[in-house]
């Protein structure tokens, strides 16, 4: 039986149309996330940093070290951060390319990182239903001064953030509860880095607010599976890790590894001097650069950049000046109206105040820990605008297009991309000219490790490093570089030796002066010595040092 005309199905209008529908690959949502995943990850590609963060240097040297998955991947502050990247790289190598681990660490961030604005842009989209607020929002995110360094660079941080982003996505007060999945997004979050801890209480606060409206029994069994969940694999894996690590069971030796932290840090209770450094780290999350950046770098790029910047300051002042008192009403009304983000700011309001609180007194002077709350405190600005925007006969003026706009030429001209530039490393630059003067082979002593002296092993992979003693090496024949080969001091041996009289004696007799290859100032203390071949003598065959 033939069907009738007006029993046929009729194409849809999009159909007809040729507009991709909901699902379509090339649909507005998708289209949008990708736009934003390409300006970001271009934005970081393109200016990966040069100013190294000291523990990325660490990472990369333990990562290109380890020959396998073994214990020396394991560290109770980011327990399987380092296991990640070493899958990573390891990857990458499998491919046939030959790079450094540094530079795959910086290029999986600048993904990560890109990935995380994609997310913070869909919350966004989802709670403000503004697309101005929603690309406001992620833009003063992902330009950042502190993000868009550390996305740049190779740290644990930027994949911490886009895991707790992925966790408060799904604690959205609008969302069904899946309290396993927040669960178990949350472990890995913690497992690439232990602040991620302190997001508990916001899951918890967010699960009470997807149950309202379910019995009792079913809110309290939600919350359970949630906090069970995190508990047992959390503990579970950790003491997996622990007992890989260092080949004991004991509780209490498992309770100081997992509160381990660097000796030189940790927790301090003077409220002014706290309470300064929370200001001056909070305000440099958000503004970065030096003046002695743009000093150093002065030139056609950093003018325009420059110019740029404060074009957009003065544009956003006047514009401020001019309705000064419709912005007083829009502020006035929008205050009145932020009942109708009630949930959602207690969240972001929950999970800002959990981590001030805590870093106020732990390390307050790390502004790179403050990247754990900063989605929070942009979607609260988020939250306002958007009230702003909807109170009556509110007439749009780009004052906040202007403000982002403002803040990303700022840190492009005074951070990323001074950063960008070797010359803004002075240890590095000097790490690369002793690359082309040390031949492979090279022996360096130093007497302990530090930050500088891992950047300048890292970077000149050719060289071996010798950690001794003063007393040794000028008494031990057989530390001493093989015939042929040139040595150097280090820093910290040199320190050791001109601690002593005897020791500046053996210094000048067995060592020749290189200023060239010192950089001691106010920020930096680095020097290194070559050993004098002419001031050893043969004996017996073997090479020995005439002591002073």
């Amino acid at each position: 039986m033939t069907p009738r005309p007006q029993d046929r199905p009729t194409p849809s209008r999009k159909a007809h149309s040729g507009q991709p529908g909901p699902g379509s690959f090339f649909s507005p949502p998708r289209v949008l996330l990708g736009m934003v995943f390409a300006a970001t990850f271009l934005s970081y590609i393109l200016l990966l940093t040069k100013n190294y963060y000291w523990d990325g240097i660490f990472f990369a040297h333990t990562v290109e070290g380890a020959p396998r998955l073994n214990a020396s991947l394991v560290h109770p502050s980011h327990l399987l951060d380092m296991v990640f990247q070493y899958v990573i790289y390891r990857a990458v190598l499998l491919t046939g390319l030959q790079p450094r681990a540094l530079t795959v660490m910086q290029v999986s961030n600048c993904i990560f990182a890109a990935l995380a604005a994609c997310v913070f842009f869909r919350i966004c989209l989802k709670s403000f239903k503004s697309l101005y607020v929603s690309l406001i929002a992620t833009a003063l995110f992902a330009f950042s001064a502190t993000w868009w360094k550390f996305s740049t660079d190779a740290n644990s941080y930027i994949l911490a953030v886009l895991l707790l982003l992925l966790c408060f996505r799904l604690a959205l007060p609008q969302r069904t509860p899946r309290p396993f999945r927040l669960a178990m997004v949350h472990v890995l979050a913690m497992f690439v880095h232990q602040l991620s801890v302190l997001f508990f209480p916001v899951a918890i606060a967010a699960l009470i607010f997807q149950c309202r409206g379910m019995p009792r029994n079913d809110q309290i069994k939600c919350l359970a599976k949630y906090a069970l969940t995190v508990a047992s694999v959390t503990v579970a894996v950790y003491f997996a890790m622990f007992y890989l690590a260092t080949g004991s069971l004991s509780v209490r030796a498992f309770a100081t590894w997992i509160t381990y932290f660097s000796p030189e840090h940790g927790f301090t209770f003077s409220v002014w001097n706290n309470l300064v450094y929370t200001l001056r780290s909070q305000w440099r999350v958000f503004f970065g650069g030096r003046t002695g950046f743009v000093r150093d770098l002065w030139g056609p790029v950093i003018l325009t950049m420059g110019a740029g910047s404060l074009l957009m300051v003065l544009a956003l002042f006047g514009l401020v000046l001019r309705r000064l008192s419709e912005l007083k009403a829009a502020v006035t009304a929008a205050i009145r109206e932020r009942a109708q983000f009630k949930p959602l700011t207690t969240l972001c309001s929950i999970w800002a105040l959990v981590y001030i609180v805590f870093l106020f007194f732990f390390i307050p002077q790390n502004t790179f820990y403050r990247l754990f709350y900063l989605p929070a405190l942009v979607i609260l600005a988020g939250t306002f605008l958007t009230t702003i925007g909807r109170s009556p006969n509110h007439v749009r003026r780009y004052r906040a297009a202007l403000f982002a706009a403002a803040v990303f030429l700022s840190n492009l001209t005074l951070s990323q991309y001074p950063s960008s530039q070797v010359r803004a490393n002075p240890p590095l630059q000097l790490a690369l000219t002793l690359n082309q003067t040390w031949p492979a082979g090279t022996t360096v002593y130093f007497a302990s490790s530090n930050s500088d002296n891992l950047l300048f092993r890292y970077f000149n992979p050719g060289s071996v490093w010798v950690e001794v003693s003063p007393a040794i090496l000028a008494r031990d024949v057989s530390v001493l570089p093989p015939s042929g080969r040139s040595g150097w001091l280090e820093t910290t041996l040199i320190d050791q030796f001109e601690a002593t009289a005897e020791g500046k004696a053996w210094l000048d007799t067995h060592t020749l002066m290189a200023p060239e290859y010192e950089l001691v100032n106010r920020k930096h203390r680095i020097r290194f010595r070559q050993l004098n071949a002419e001031s050893f003598t043969e004996v017996d065959g073997t090479q020995a040092s005439r002591l002073p």
